[in-house]
């Protein structure tokens, strides 16, 4: 190839390809805050980290616990957050959960309910960094909380 060439098609090629990652890297943060059912990034996802925490309560004699899980999506390369917990509804008194990205410390909080004892958080990107999820559970008059925290992913 001779030198003139290589002079005009390599900035060419430099060019093409930082808008192709930038390009990338906007559409995953471009999820950010979004539903994972409703944007079509659960679709193939699956469970990367869980966390459990069990507690017996005495109060009501039953042993009860909270389950976090990071869900991950290889599609939209997101992550997100699901409590579920075992205590049963009569006794249940408040659950929730966080999923965390480690790099810059952002967070959604679970905001809807997907069953009597299961709540899901917005997406986070996940491209090229790592998060992890957290819950928590109360049961009834019983003043202990559960407490689980994943590894990060």
């Amino acid at each position: 190839m001779s030198s003139r060439l290589l002079r005009t098609v390599l900035p060419l090629l430099l060019a093409a390809s930082s808008s192709l990652l930038l390009t990338s890297n906007v559409h995953a943060a471009s999820y950010d805050g979004q539903d994972p059912t409703y944007s079509g990034c659960a679709h193939g996802a699956y469970v990367a980290k869980s966390a459990t925490d069990r507690y017996y309560s005495s109060t009501y004699g039953k042993t009860v616990s909270v389950q976090a899980n990071l869900w991950y999506s290889p599609t939209c390369r997101t992550v997100w957050a699901v409590v579920d917990n075992t205590v049963p509804e009569q006794y249940w008194s408040g659950m929730g959960c966080n999923v965390w990205r480690n790099s810059d410390g952002k967070r959604y909080g679970c905001s809807r309910k997907t069953g009597t004892n299961e709540m899901i958080s917005m997406m986070l990107n996940d491209k090229d960094v790592t998060s992890y999820a957290t819950a928590w559970s109360y049961i009834g008059n019983d003043p202990h909380e559960m407490y689980a925290r994943t590894g990060s992913f």
